[in-house]
């Protein structure tokens, strides 16, 4: 019998496959295991996602509260509160609570107990002297927070804090701020980053409040499952364990009160992920084996250099100070476009990151040395002109020696916020240069219409009504001062014409506006500024 060839190259194939499906049998062994420590992993990193969130919410109800706490001090400042009319009052309240995005209502409660000023209308003449949090108040000689109670105005949930402001030991009124709930709610849910079947708030005994299941989950919140997040405060209730069913259940305790906030997340969701993925993986090796090992390993080489030559091209600009360089090739495997999209956006976080003023949300010098820059630039190639504004909180070290630096801070972030609203443009930009000092870059550069812009930016300064016991205005004012840019300024040169400006302001009394002055007496002041700084 003959020997085939044929036969002998079929049977080398056999072989061959035969040692494929057999080296794939430890593989899909290992595989399985992965799976079951990977879902290990993912749901332990779920639970801990959710307490890290929950922390998070935590924080920025305790931050929130600081916020109103301040906000009611400053307020309880304000003098003329005792002697304003209520029609005054409300106005006055009004347009505190239009910068105040976190608060709900600002009302003004007599000592009887009855809210005379109220931002909201329908509060006049509710009683209120009954409640724990006026009671409170009036015992205290600090800011008196409430448990959520529903509102006898609107009927909803709230949060409400209380101040009694005094003369002497008599009481003129209690300010009462109410917490805007819905605010609370959004920032909470904002934390999480994985899909949420619940979300509710808990009294100490686990009566839902408010809230419940999700929009699309239809089973209700079980009372076992309510109650024992109320026994434990803070932590976590597991999967099948105390009728949770399939979820995860996340509890923290609101700092200062006996509710909670709950969440859950479905844990069916990791399983069958974890389950396809490894359905996907022993796929694509199965085809991998079956395919031509050299081709695919050199095509998947191919693509995964490309792509990290592109990630340390990028690396390398950034370290160099390129904060525009970005990933612009996107691979064709999921994995590497992940990695790509994840350093864009890693990138763009730290490049507002770097140059946004922490304090005011304004830009930074650096960020304002960079845009003053590419005007200058502009201007010198095609004549678009600008002017530079630089502003100064008058009398500001003594505001903060006797308010104190968290005074201070708020006033900055007031005066930043304003400064913010008369850049509007997306060529236009507010930063904050350096302690109480602003600057604008605009691109108005008619006198007369420019004047009239930066004195109604004056104006919104004052009208804040800061009060400011050094000020001969009373309340905080601005200098402002401004110079059109020159095609052959430098950044230094540019700043400096409008920083003498307003050292011109300062020289005329403060609360001012001045530009580039025509009288001899100024422009000798000005030009013995101009010699200091040079």
């Amino acid at each position: 019998m003959r020997w085939n060839p044929m036969f002998g190259l079929l049977k080398i194939r056999i072989v061959i496959l035969a040692a494929v499906f057999l080296g794939l049998v430890p593989f899909v062994a290992s595989e399985i295991m992965r799976t079951r420590a990977d879902m290990a992993r993912q749901l332990d990193a779920m639970n801990q996602s959710m307490m890290q969130a929950l922390l998070r919410s935590q924080r920025g109800f305790v931050e929130t509260r600081i916020e109103i706490e301040r906000l009611s001090e400053t307020i309880a400042l304000y003098d003329s509160l005792r002697h304003m009319s209520a029609a005054d009052c409300n106005d006055s309240m009004s347009r505190t609570l239009e910068i105040q995005e976190k608060v709900e209502r600002i009302s003004l409660i007599s000592p009887g107990g009855t809210i005379y000023c109220s931002t909201d209308p329908k509060a006049i003449g509710v009683y209120v002297g009954d409640r724990a949090y006026f009671t409170g108040a009036i015992a205290s000689k600090g800011v008196v927070w409430s448990d959520f109670i529903i509102s006898r105005i609107t009927g909803r949930l709230l949060l409400q804090s209380a101040k009694a402001v005094r003369t002497g030991d008599r009481v003129d009124f209690v300010l009462a701020i109410a917490l805007n709930t819905g605010y609370l709610r959004q920032a909470s849910l904002d934390q999480f980053n994985l899909p949420l079947t619940y979300g509710m708030l808990l009294d100490a005994h686990g009566k839902v409040l408010d809230g419940g299941p999700m929009p699309g989950v239809k089973d209700p919140l079980s009372e076992t499952t309510a109650k024992r997040l109320a026994e434990i405060g803070t932590g976590l209730v597991l999967p099948d364990t105390y009728g949770a069913g399939g979820n995860v259940f996340a509890v923290t305790t609101l700092p200062g009160t006996t509710d909670r906030i709950g969440f859950g997340v479905a844990t069916d969701q990791v399983r069958s992920v974890a389950t396809r993925a490894m359905i996907e993986r022993l796929a694509l090796v199965g085809l991998v084996a079956l395919s031509i090992a050299a081709a695919v390993l050199g095509l998947l080489e191919w693509l995964v250099l490309r792509g990290l030559r592109q990630v340390v091209h990028v690396a390398e600009r950034v370290s160099a100070g390129d904060w525009t360089s970005r990933i612009t090739q996107t691979s064709v495997l999921p994995d590497l476009a992940l990695v790509g999209r994840s350093v864009n956006m890693m990138l763009d976080s730290l490049q507002a990151s770097v140059n946004t003023d922490p304090l005011t949300g304004l830009a930074n010098r650096r960020a304002l040395d960079t845009f003053l820059l590419a005007s200058l630039n502009r201007l010198k190639r095609h004549g678009v002109g600008f002017t530079v504004v630089m502003i100064d909180i008058d009398a500001f070290k003594p505001f903060n020696d006797h308010y104190g630096h968290g005074m201070g801070d708020d006033v900055l972030q007031l005066v930043g916020a304003t400064i913010q609203r008369f850049a509007r443009r997306t060529d236009e930009i507010a930063a904050r240069y350096g302690g109480e000092e602003f600057t604008l870059i605009l691109t108005e550069t008619d006198p007369e219409k420019l004047r009239l812009h930066l004195e109604a930016l004056r104006q919104a300064v004052a009208a804040i009504a800061i009060p400011h016991l050094h000020s001969p205005h009373a309340v905080c004012t601005v200098s402002i001062g401004y110079a059109a840019a020159k095609d052959d300024d430098t950044p230094l040169a540019a700043i400096s014409r409008a920083d003498g400006c307003m050292y011109l302001a300062k020289r005329k009394g403060r609360n001012r506006v001045e530009g580039l002055p025509d009288d001899h007496r100024d422009l000798e002041l000005l030009a013995g500024f101009m010699t200091d700084v040079a």
